[in-house]
């Protein structure tokens, strides 16, 4: 069940994140004749002429996304925690639903004589979702904190899975619906919609059942509305034996994403002018080497965690520090923006296509394998239920810290390799 909240809390932005440049960057946000477009760009034939917001869509995308994602986060801390806090994961599936409604009904409606309307409106609609996410994130963590190890590690092999099954379905509508990105949009967001509909479900069914009640959930609620304790000592109290598992929980997401998508989505089988030749075909080569290997791996990463614990709550800080090593592999593997002109500032260290796919396997396992023990750890170094769902919600905080610095930094990493001018 609490898989099934970690696959379906990521699967709507998921799926935007999968579907947004076919559909919006070259499609929706593109202009078809001259006079739709007040900002145009370039001509491509196959898709019209590219605009401003077409061209910067994916960067304005991160941006809404990612910082509404980490304020509601945040803000959710000191959100009253008592009580029961299915209601509040149940409003934020419903705006999320609300969202993504409003997606699918704009999918087959003409947009070209608005596009910059249609533009802010996606945007307020990405903002609106990731807001919600972050909350029912934050809340779902810390609800799971309450329970044993396993509980808290189905959520995250819950999320990972989600990308794995986003990335089989990438490759699957690509080959079925060559050029019918709208039906492509209909299936990704529609299957979304479901998805939300069974955790709106579940979230109902979930205090009813044995589990729930086994783990006192509703007499550490009971204590809560009774004991009178500032939020601040609660956050002070969580930080006393966590503080070090949160540092662990964002230096790990941030090192994944400041090279996962941005920086491995760009490493070629060989640098541009040499022709491809690996066995996987150029057009599937960033789907399967990228976003299915990575994926995959991060899946069997967290669910390994669930049986083999390696590193102890004192030790694992060991293994998050070795993985600086991908910030300086991927970088030097070879990363070729696909609007790069004048080349790298400095040659390709390493070349090889085959150890590209092994460290993408490997960042991608030491990520899933690693957050799922970290994520294990920081609620249960404390005793007391209020301070390790204060301490899970935390930690969640940190996870999305560490994604949103992540993110950012790949820019810098970029800027390293091909300069600001690419």
């Amino acid at each position: 069940m609490f898989m099934m909240f970690g696959f379906g809390a990521l699967l709507p932005w998921n799926m935007f994140l999968n579907i947004s440049h076919d559909y919006y960057t070259m499609f929706k946000l593109r202009a078809f004749n001259e006079s739709s477009s007040a900002t145009l760009l370039n001509i491509s034939d196959s898709f019209g002429y590219s605009t401003w917001h077409s061209e910067n869509f994916q960067y304005s995308m991160t941006i809404s996304a990612q910082f509404p994602n980490l304020l509601f986060s945040f803000a959710n801390i000191f959100l009253a925690t008592k009580g029961d806090l299915t209601g509040r994961m149940r409003l934020c599936l419903a705006a999320v639903q609300a969202m993504v409604l409003l997606t699918i009904i704009f999918i087959y409606v003409d947009t070209t004589t608005w596009t910059a309307s249609f533009y802010y409106l996606t945007l307020f609609t990405i903002f609106v979702l990731n807001a919600a996410n972050g909350l029912f994130q934050n809340s779902l963590f810390g609800l799971a904190s309450s329970f044993p190890f396993e509980y808290t590690n189905a959520i995250l092999i819950g999320q990972n899975f989600c990308g794995t099954a986003v990335s089989v379905l990438a490759m699957f509508t690509k080959a079925v619906f060559t050029e019918e990105v709208q039906n492509r949009a209909a299936l990704y967001f529609g299957i979304a919609s479901i998805a939300i509909i069974v955790c709106f479900i579940l979230l109902n069914i979930i205090k009813k059942m044995t589990f729930f009640k086994k783990y006192d959930v509703a007499e550490a609620n009971a204590y809560e509305l009774n004991h009178e304790i500032t939020t601040w000592e609660d956050v002070r109290i969580a930080f006393t034996r966590s503080k070090m598992q949160f540092a662990n929980i964002f230096f790990l997401f941030f090192v994944t994403l400041s090279l996962f998508p941005s920086i491995c989505m760009y490493v070629r089988d060989a640098p541009p002018p040499l022709p491809h030749n690996f066995l996987v075909s150029e057009a599937y080569f960033m789907d399967v080497t990228t976003f299915l290997n990575f994926n995959l791996f991060a899946f069997l990463g967290s669910l390994t965690a669930n049986w083999v614990r390696l590193f102890s709550p004192k030790k694992i800080w060991i293994a998050v520090a070795v993985r600086v090593w991908f910030l300086f592999y991927f970088p030097l593997a070879n990363y070729f923006p696909t609007n790069v002109v004048d080349g790298r500032n400095f040659p390709p260290l390493f070349p090889s296509t085959w150890m590209f796919v092994f460290n993408v396997a490997l960042l991608a396992f030491s990520s899933g394998y690693l957050s799922s023990l970290v994520m294990m750890y920081a609620p249960k170094a404390h005793e007391e239920p209020r301070i390790q769902r204060m301490a899970g919600m935390i930690a969640a905080f940190f996870l999305i810290a560490g994604v949103v610095a992540g993110l950012s930094f790949s820019w810098a990493i970029k800027v390293i390799v091909v300069g600001f001018s690419q």
